[in-house]
């Protein structure tokens, strides 16, 4: 067998040998390396589209559902301004201003006024409530004599005017956000067009994010060494706020990124700017987080945002970049600042002239002034979450921006409030021993029974604790006005009528109760409106024996006392425990002359579409009749005249109204009810601790009444009465209707029927 020799390769061939396993070695390894890439790519997919279905399902949900809670807003009642009341010029400018009224050279703009000398010219805003729209109009006010004119561009006299209901607050049940919800027609234009210019010029044109301003992001941070810019289009900006925490990391920035694209892939511009306006972050107000530009012009300049200037909307778009940097109420200078910087922007970007960026620059900021705390109308939002938990639950109230209108009267609630306070420190200035005085007043209008002010307490900030609501103490005389209708309604009695006021004994429960006067004194034969309104107890609890002590406690139910209680002696005298609020129900169908009962809180409650809820109708059933009620009232007005409330009738010499004074056992409260034309108040003095103090109810709580009065342009009480009522001049020597030449006579009401039956035309013969 022969043996082969191998053939020696050439060195051509020896090359290629030796590179063929080299490049067989690089493709397997490719191929290797492509299959498992691939494979591991499919597979990493499935958890990212499973994280971005994920992502997508989360943009939906929230966007398409209710994207904010938003707590209830609570109104107050529209201001009415009528044609013949009493105002002066002052006051209404200060109104107006009040209310976010700005004044100018004219008032041709909805939200503008003017002003001359001698009058005040107003174009009043539109408004929405439970009773339907209310169209803006613009009115002209003069003064004659003190009394207000109203008018008509065309010279025609209008009958009333009205200010457009003011929100008062928020029913909060634990939510800590502030917001107004605009829709994408109620956003100002200029506003829309300063913000994209601002923070995203590029906003209608691009996907969710903008390439560049990432890149240029990643220059900056990667210069720096850490994060320093994020490169956010708007709606990158939005899906951080409304989806995202505000942590600073890379992975919620790919988050951010990918929810931003699917926004944008599912909703229009319109609908992502518009939400941009309402979720955007602008402050910090204690634990209150304030979002929108529309709760942020309310908050820092008092008026609806379609009524701001240019300066201003360039303000609230710098505070964009950082809310508490530039909070102008913090910080106005640096506010100022970032403002005039994006003016700047403004000016180089063609938007604004050099002439009117030079004088927007001068401009200062302009920011309301925080008179609407939650210390002035506090006391009243409790009563507002009383009555509104019958029918709303806390999370329903809380979370779904419900629109509360209610009976508050701004000017009564802040003259209430101002007044408490100084009279109080007044009080307690002139007496040491005062110090720690707390007060409460109730103030409703006297025709229709709505609530108009609540104050709880005499301090400045809101305690928590309601006085109005919760402290219920004797309420010493203030039970006389019942105790003498219970009598007018037997027919038996009058205001001319006399009684005995003289010492009386009682026994009750095996003790001896004799009752005083206030003075100690007995006044003999007094006639009714004597003994009522000079106070007198025992000529009261003589009537009250007579007619029956039940009869009197029957009354008082009658009226509206739904505390029990069980009737007694003492009780008229007051012993009955009331809270000023209960009070002010008591009275209030004498004060309407039976025109109402129930006081009303509420008005209605509606959703943020304008639909209504609920409307809160009140009961005004009295089993008595309006003849009785309008002469207990007219009986009233006796005790400023020639009794105990001398004091504001001499604070108030022109003004017919009813009042009553009540003091209790060792000067331990000190009570007032004043009844005007328009509100029936009712004030309460007094030491937390039930300790005796050095006033009575006319050196104390009337002092508070007559202050409050001073500032609410009080009207007196209409001189007719109702049918079944009428008024007669009775000589005070006998029960004869008196004639004009007669001296010796008294003004008084009767309900028909009682009246005296002869007359007398006081003529004597020489």
């Amino acid at each position: 067998m022969t043996k082969k020799t191998p053939v020696k390769p050439s060195s051509k061939s020896s090359t290629q040998k030796k590179k063929k396993p080299k490049s067989s070695l690089l493709k397997r390894m490719f191929s290797i390396l492509f299959k498992w890439g691939l494979i591991a790519t499919l597979v990493g997919s499935i958890p990212f589209s499973a994280w971005v279905w994920w992502l997508n399902g989360q943009v939906v949900s929230r966007f398409e559902g209710q994207k904010w809670q938003v707590p209830s807003e609570v109104y107050s009642a529209p201001i009415v301004l009528r044609n013949g009341a009493p105002w002066n010029k002052q006051d209404l400018e200060d109104l107006l201003e009040e209310t976010g009224y700005r004044f100018g050279r004219n008032s041709q703009n909805v939200g503008w006024a003017a002003r001359s000398q001698t009058k005040v010219s107003a174009h009043l805003r539109a408004y929405v409530d439970h009773l339907g729209f209310h169209q803006s109009e613009r009115r002209i006010f003069s003064f004659q004599n003190g009394r207000l004119v109203i008018q008509a561009l065309n010279g025609d006299e209008i009958a009333e005017a009205r200010i457009e209901p003011q929100r008062i607050g928020f029913l909060y049940g634990g939510n800590t956000e502030s917001r107004q919800i605009l829709a994408y027609d109620d956003i100002p234009k200029p506003l829309m067009d300063i913000l994209i210019a601002v923070e995203d010029q590029d906003f209608y044109e691009h996907w969710g994010i903008s390439l560049t301003g990432m890149a240029r992001a990643m220059v900056v941070n990667f210069t720096h060494g850490s994060r320093r810019q994020g490169g956010s289009t708007l709606t990158q900006q939005l899906v951080k706020n409304m989806y995202l925490t505000s942590e600073r990391t890379y992975t919620r920035k790919l988050t951010e990124v990918v929810m931003s694209i699917l926004l944008e892939y599912h909703y229009s511009k319109e609908a992502i700017i518009t939400a941009y306006m309402n979720e955007v972050y602008l402050a910090q107000l204690g634990n209150s987080a304030l979002h929108g530009f529309a709760a942020a012009s309310q908050h820092f300049f008092g008026r609806p945002l379609n009524e701001l200037n240019i300066d201003e909307f360039a303000l609230l778009v710098g505070m964009v970049k950082g809310p508490s940097l530039y909070n102008p109420e913090r910080s106005p200078k640096r506010a100022k600042d970032r403002r005039n910087m994006v003016l700047a922007v403004l000016k180089s970007q063609g938007r604004l002239s050099d002439a009117d960026y030079n004088r927007l620059i001068k401009q200062p900021l302009r920011l309301a002034s925080k008179k609407k705390e939650r210390s002035v109308f506090g006391d009243y939002l409790d009563l507002v979450a009383m009555q509104l938990s019958r029918d709303f639950d806390e999370t329903t109230l809380a979370t779904k921006n419900l629109r509360i209108y209610t009976g508050v009267d701004i000017r009564a609630q802040r003259a209430a409030s101002l007044a408490m306070q100084r009279q109080v420190g007044m009080l307690e200035k002139r007496d040491p021993k005062l110090r720690g005085l707390q007060g409460a007043m109730v103030v409703t209008d006297r025709l229709s029974g709505q609530v108009r002010a609540v104050v709880g307490s005499s301090g400045q900030v809101y305690t928590g604790f309601n006085r109005a609501l919760g402290a219920v103490r004797p309420i010493g005389s203030l039970v006389k006005p019942p105790l003498y209708l219970s009598a007018l309604a037997t027919g038996r009695f009058t205001w001319w009528s006399k009684i005995e006021d003289k010492k009386l004994r009682f026994n009750v429960g095996g003790k001896t109760w004799e009752p005083e006067n206030y003075d100690r004194q007995t006044h003999g034969e007094v006639h009714l409106y004597e003994a009522m309104a000079k106070s007198y107890n025992l000529a009261t609890v003589s009537l009250a024996q007579q007619i029956g002590f039940d009869r009197v406690g029957d009354t008082l139910r009658q009226l509206g006392v739904k505390r029990p209680f069980t009737m007694h002696p003492a009780v008229a005298l007051g012993s009955l425990e009331l809270s000023p609020f209960e009070v002010s129900r008591l009275y209030q169908p004498i004060a309407s002359q039976g025109k109402s009962s129930e006081l009303g809180v509420v008005l209605a409650v509606m959703d943020q579409n304008d639909q209504l809820m609920k409307r809160f109708d009140q009961h005004n059933d009295v089993p008595f009749t309006d003849a009785v009620l309008a002469v207990t009232l007219d009986g009233m007005t006796k005790t400023p005249k020639i009794g105990t409330a001398r004091a504001a009738q001499a604070a108030f010499p022109n003004l017919n109204f009813a009042a009553k004074t009540g003091t209790t056992n060792q000067q331990k409260d000190s009570w007032f009810v004043g009844i005007t034309g328009d509100y029936s108040s009712t004030v309460w003095l007094g030491d937390d601790d039930n300790v005796p103090l050095s006033i009575t109810g006319s050196s104390g709580a009337q002092n508070v009444w007559i202050d409050f009065t001073r500032h609410v342009n009080p009207i007196s009480l209409p001189e007719n009465l109702p049918d079944g009522a009428a008024h007669f001049n009775v000589l005070d020597s006998q029960f004869e209707i008196a004639a004009d030449r007669c001296k010796e006579k008294t003004r008084l009401a009767f309900i028909l029927g009682t009246e005296p039956r002869d007359s007398s035309s006081c003529f004597w013969p020489f």
